[in-house]
């Protein structure tokens, strides 16, 4: 319906795309979507900005990746601008939901940009229902209410995708700031593989090697330490290195990716932009990885 009919009544085009990227999506085995959104931060506001600050500062990176040999500014992506921003997040879910399942159907792979975590509730939305989850984040995101009496923020984004059945199993990596209540709520119920942030990259693929049929991956920009992304709401220390993280995300090759997002960057709260070039250089990365 919307691919078709009214696109541009729920998407903004925005200027510079991410990497010089056309608009024009018709052609693209990838689409990028952005998405301001921040009401389910429930510390620093400003995620919001981040899909434009993300974009501009790709302008200013290197685009080839001698790992996988590609580079990603020749990809066949475009760059479909902002979801039209939304204030209550179920608005905000059933209006990228849409998006994304539009897309979806036409046989797109499409790239979330954030926003708070909670956007990631959105896209799995527009996905369906049975698909695996692979989650860089240094938090669960496991909790029934945060704050008291709020069941949907980017404190909560797991616990509801797995109670809405968009998520039928997850794997947790980068993990090293979780509440009793949620590491105890996870292992009783079975639904998630927890993978610490002191894991090796040997048990980070073992972990991976488990999954079968479609998955969606979500990159929390705080997985990292702060030392590299300091623009984060909820900054914890002890977190994975840059290559770290790298080396699991080319892992990811091969894979059937559904979709992807990247979230939680904090321009109000950066340093010289850092945080929001380590999101550019990893999209960039992700690009070569998953599109050919």
């Amino acid at each position: 319906m919307l691919v078709s009919e009214r696109t541009d009544f729920y998407l903004t085009i925005r200027c510079p795309t991410f990497l010089n990227f056309p608009t024009d999506w018709s052609s693209a085995k990838a689409v990028i979507i952005g998405i301001p959104f921040d009401t389910g931060s429930t510390w620093k506001p400003g995620c919001r900005l981040a899909p434009s600050k993300i974009r501009e500062v790709s302008q200013n990176i290197e685009t080839y990746d001698p790992v996988v040999k590609k580079d990603a500014a020749t990809l066949p992506v475009a760059d479909a601008g902002d979801v039209i921003e939304c204030v209550l997040p179920e608005r905000m879910i059933s209006t990228v939901g849409k998006v994304v399942s539009a897309f979806y159907s036409k046989n797109k792979l499409v790239v979330s940009l954030g926003g708070d975590h909670t956007v990631t509730l959105g896209a799995l939305k527009g996905l369906g229902e049975g698909k695996a989850l692979i989650m860089f984040d240094a938090h669960l995101d496991y909790r029934d209410e945060y704050p008291v009496g709020e069941k949907i923020t980017h404190a909560t984004m797991l616990r509801r995708a797995c109670e809405w059945g968009l998520v039928e199993y997850a794997i947790l990596v980068g993990v090293r700031a979780p509440s009793r209540e949620e590491v105890e709520t996870l292992k009783r119920e079975g639904q998630a593989e927890i993978v610490y942030a002191w894991a090796t990259e040997g048990e980070i693929k073992d972990a991976f090697s488990t999954l079968n049929g479609g998955v969606y991956i979500s990159v929390d920009i705080d997985v990292l330490d702060p030392s590299i992304a300091p623009g984060v709401g909820c900054p914890e220390p002890g977190g994975l290195t840059y290559t770290q993280l790298c080396r699991a995300l080319y892992a990811l090759q091969g894979f059937n990716v559904l979709g992807l997002d990247i979230v939680e960057v904090n321009p109000l709260l950066d340093v010289n932009d850092l945080t929001s070039y380590v999101a550019a250089k990893l999209l960039s990365k992700l690009l070569t990885v998953l599109v050919s």
